[in-house]
């Protein structure tokens, strides 16, 4: 997996080898009831010396960095050596079981895992088809994670496999290099998934489809070649023979991508290519899951480059390996006119509102926000205390790519400094630092972004957007929205007209002043009726500095409360270019979104 640590691991290897054999590990998955959604897996350890052995299963996985105790999906597991003989065992804390041998060189390890969750990371399995997802349900042995393994699929004569993993044709297995490398790849198996193909340069790029939609084969191959070529050219690199695109398709609104090192796993839906929005959607996940086939795959956090699959491995870098993969989303396809500039331009001002308006930033860095991804999320963190390190990471990135064309009058950039990171962190097989990604930006422009990095990532400074959009004659104008009040009141609700909850009250607003809660029933304003459709219609009568009395239900109670309304925010955001640029200005927005090959087209 990382060629400088498999080196030195295959040197302990060979010396120990010279004292005895090391172990052989391979799985082998199969299912005789596939609407049981149960996989039958077998873990065969060979030459295994010691007398007892512990096996584990992860605890999370790469992409999705949140314990999810793969474990509880675990039955019936059984301990057994050769002609079957069952060996004692006992489970020794929540994922991992220890097994006494009685000195057996060969032991097998069975086990049921149940599959029945449809989405990107997780593993399914019924009539129809076998995702699966190897970090979520095979075992490995703790310490020999470097070891070459090999997995065998029992599948029925008519399925076909679709998976990123060397195949062995005379033993009939997908073999990898270790556990690292196996546990990296999903595997699709269905008799009726549509694989198209095509080659980049020496590379084969696949495209798996399961699920029925109304797509255009064609124009699918042409617009992913587009994202991988630009994406290829933004890296000077393909770092794959073979890349894997697996997709599901599905008939209800679902978005979910999970990155692999030469594959990537998107489920989504409702699948309608003749929708603009679905295809947009379609296209920005392609766009994003591809771009970690170099950050966070290649370009990998220090902390997490040979990972610690039973426990929290913490990093506040999550901004950069998501925030920065989000932001060559949009970049990736307005640069190969897959999205128009216009288009870009509306939903970066929809991304800066969105983050504006979340009071969370206010309450913790993106880099505490990345460290603390482990325990807390939009769902489950305390009201107004967090927001998403993919979102800050975003705007940072367009940040960062401008200041750089800035300070190096258009000569170098953000691109440049990933290229950076690609030569002298994953070509040299090592992780990057916690402060690797600053020294990189530095190193590109030879001058110092402490500061950006104190105020922006580390810290909670207001961002001066204006600041930054005018070095490619941009500017954000923000402007009251004449169809909202002209009030604020600071509360956003969920419910219909029968009954309207207050899901949250924004801190330092008027309605938090004045003491109303999130789960406050929200009853009248000034004794007239309120709940979530007309709550607008009646707060346009106000102008700021009136006081209404908003009455709610508080565990069962009535209460009234008076609220002095002020001055509503500014809610109307908008990107435009300046007038009369300069001609670096020019030079950095065309060369930024390609813009000169898009004229001559036009």
């Amino acid at each position: 997996m990382r060629k400088q640590i498999l080196i030195f691991s295959q040197v302990i290897l060979l010396t120990l080898t010279l004292h005895g054999q090391q172990p052989e590990i391979s799985y082998h998955i199969a299912w005789s009831q596939p609407h049981s959604h149960f996989l039958e897996i077998t873990m065969t350890i060979e030459n295994w010396t010691a007398q007892s052995l512990d096996v584990r299963i992860p605890a999370w996985r790469p992409g999705r960095y949140v314990i999810q105790n793969y474990a509880k999906n675990i039955i019936e597991f059984q301990a057994l050596a050769q002609k079957s003989t069952p060996l004692p065992h006992q489970k020794i804390d929540k994922g991992t079981w220890r097994i006494q041998t009685s000195s057996s060189p060969t032991i097998l390890v069975k086990y049921k895992y149940y599959a029945r969750q449809l989405d990107a990371g997780s593993s399914y399995l019924d009539d129809s088809e076998a995702y699966i997802n190897p970090i979520t349900c095979l075992m490995y042995i703790p310490g020999k994670e470097l070891l070459p393994v090999s997995l065998a699929i029992q599948k029925p004569v008519d399925w076909k496999i679709a998976a990123a993993l060397n195949f062995d044709k005379n033993k009939g297995v997908f073999v990898s290099e270790n556990y690292h490398e196996l546990v990296d790849a999903p595997i699709l198996i269905s008799p009726t998934f549509n694989l198209l193909t095509f080659k980049h340069k020496d590379a084969r790029i696949e495209i798996a489809l399961q699920g029925e939609a109304n797509y255009d084969e064609k124009k699918i191959i042409e617009d992913i070649r587009k994202i991988v070529v630009e994406q290829c050219n933004i890296m000077m690199d393909i770092p794959f023979k073979r890349y894997l695109f697996i997709y599901h398709l599905l008939p209800y609104r679902f978005g979910h991508g999970v990155e692999h090192k030469n594959s990537t796993s998107i489920v989504v839906g409702p699948a309608d290519f003749d929708n603009e929005k679905f295809y947009d959607r379609f296209l920005g996940v392609t766009a994003h899951e591809f771009f970690h086939a170099w950050n966070v795959e290649r370009i990998r956090p220090e902390a997490i480059y040979l990972p610690d699959y039973s426990k929290e491995n913490y990093t506040t870098t999550m901004w950069i390996y998501e925030g920065i993969s989000s932001y060559y989303t949009g970049v990736t396809l307005v640069r190969t006119h897959l999205s128009k500039k216009e288009k870009y331009f509306k939903n970066w001002a929809k991304t800066i509102k969105s983050f504006q308006k979340t009071y969370g930033r206010k309450v913790m860095s993106v880099s505490e926000v990345g460290w603390d991804s482990w325990t807390k999320s939009m769902g489950n963190a305390p009201p107004n205390t967090y927001f998403s390190f993919y979102t800050k990471g975003n705007i940072l990135g367009m940040l960062l790519d401008l200041e750089i064309r800035q300070r190096t009058r258009n000569k170098k950039s953000l691109d440049s400094a990933m290229r950076y990171l690609n030569e002298t962190y994953a070509k040299q097989n090592r992780g990057v630092p916690e402060n690797g990604f600053q020294k990189g930006v530095e190193t590109v422009t030879n001058s110092s972004f402490e500061e950006f990095f104190a105020d922006y990532v580390h810290g909670t400074e207001e961002i001066n957007y204006n600041r930054f959009l005018k070095y490619a004659g941009l500017e954000l104008k923000i402007e009251t929205d004449e169809k909202v009040p002209k009030v604020f009141l600071g509360i956003s609700t969920s419910g219909d007209e029968k009954e309207t909850k207050i899901r949250n009250v924004t801190p330092e607003s008027p309605a938090f002043k004045a003491g109303l809660d999130s789960d406050d029933i929200l009853l009248a304003i000034d004794g007239k009726r309120a709940h979530k459709s007309n709550l607008d219609l009646l707060l346009k009568k106000y102008s700021p500095g009136d006081t209404i009395r908003v009455s709610v239900f508080r565990r069962s109670e009535l209460h009234h409360f008076d609220v002095a309304l002020a001055q509503a925010l500014p809610d109307k955001y908008e990107i435009k270019e300046i007038e009369n640029p300069n001609r670096l200005q020019k030079k950095i927005r065309k060369s930024w979104l390609n813009e000169a090959e898009e004229k001559k087209t036009n």
